[in-house]
């Protein structure tokens, strides 16, 4: 019998801990005060990845929570606190808990946070009302969330830009009704960054602040570095277990869902499939060139006093 994944699981290995730049998060924790925080909550904490990163910036005493809903991560990331974190001066806590009923009480984090979870959540206006709810008032509340169409626009060789543009528009349209399917079967909407400012406004949070990451994943030969052979060693097992955007069903049930029909769906899978196949040989040979460009914001808002 085939063990349940846990959510996210395609994403959280080793490569993860690249996905940012250590100086853009020191210049992030200067704009954040993170030297005068004495308490910052990780909601959708994984493994724990941002809270050990942000604790860096932290004062000797300060405190770390993170909660997630799978007790497979908090584990993890109270044996990472232990193995890897335990001369530090801070206090690391990880406890397994729901986005939208944080086990924490009132008025708890000086920041509270979340990477790339609202974009999961049927409800992130929920999700945010708690956020907001375990945040001291003044404190910040900040969400790190992506666009996920944009990188469908981008070219990783200069030979596709000779691209056939009826062919890119029926690939785009896939890409959308699935993203839409997505959002109707109450699955979260995976481009959801462009409009946190508009759910911060709505949920009562001031003095809002929005940047861009700085972070491009690129895969450009040689693959000489831990980092570029993590990503590659990433991508063919994302092939291979028909993972990120390779599971037929999953995605043409959400195809259907956004209001498309099977045959169309099925030929764009045909197309996938011989894609996916130059692609593993490119990337089994360091042939393959990526920019690796992305779309991730950092909005940061402030809890009323």
């Amino acid at each position: 019998m085939q063990e349940e994944k846990q959510h996210s699981e395609e994403h959280l290995g080793p490569a993860r801990e690249y996905w940012w730049n250590e100086d853009y998060l020191e210049l992030l924790a200067q704009r954040l005060y993170i030297e005068y925080c004495g308490t910052l909550v990780d909601i959708g904490c994984g493994k724990g990845m941002m809270g050990f990163k942000f604790s860096k910036y932290m004062p000797s005493g300060a405190k770390v929570y993170g909660v997630d809903y799978e007790p497979g991560y908090i584990e993890e990331a109270r044996q990472r606190a232990q193995s890897q974190y335990s001369a530090n001066s801070i206090d690391y806590e990880f406890k397994v808990g729901n986005a939208t009923e944080i086990p924490l009480p009132d008025n708890t984090a000086d920041v509270t946070l979340c990477q790339t979870l609202l974009i999961h959540v049927k409800n992130p206006q929920r999700v945010i009302q708690e956020m907001i709810r375990v945040t001291k008032p003044g404190g910040w509340v900040l969400a790190l969330e992506p666009n996920n169409l944009v990188p469908n626009l981008m070219f990783d060789r200069y030979g596709e830009t000779d691209y056939n543009v009826e062919g890119m528009l029926d690939v785009l349209e896939v890409k959308l009704r699935i993203e839409k399917g997505k959002k109707q079967l109450g699955e979260g909407f995976n481009s959801l960054g462009d409009v946190i400012p508009d759910l911060f406004l709505k949920a009562g949070l001031r003095d809002i602040k929005v940047w861009i990451s700085d972070k491009a994943l690129s895969i450009i030969p040689p693959y000489d570095t831990q980092e570029k052979l993590l990503r590659v060693e990433q991508m063919l097992q994302w092939i291979e277990s028909e993972a990120m955007g390779y599971d037929y069903q999953d995605n043409l049930n959400y195809y259907m869902a956004g209001g498309g029909q099977k045959e169309k769906f099925d030929a764009y899978w045909q197309t996938l499939l011989f894609n996916k196949v130059t692609l593993k040989q490119k990337l089994q040979n360091e042939e393959y060139v990526s920019a690796g460009g992305s779309l991730v914001y950092i909005i940061a808002a402030q809890k009323p006093r």
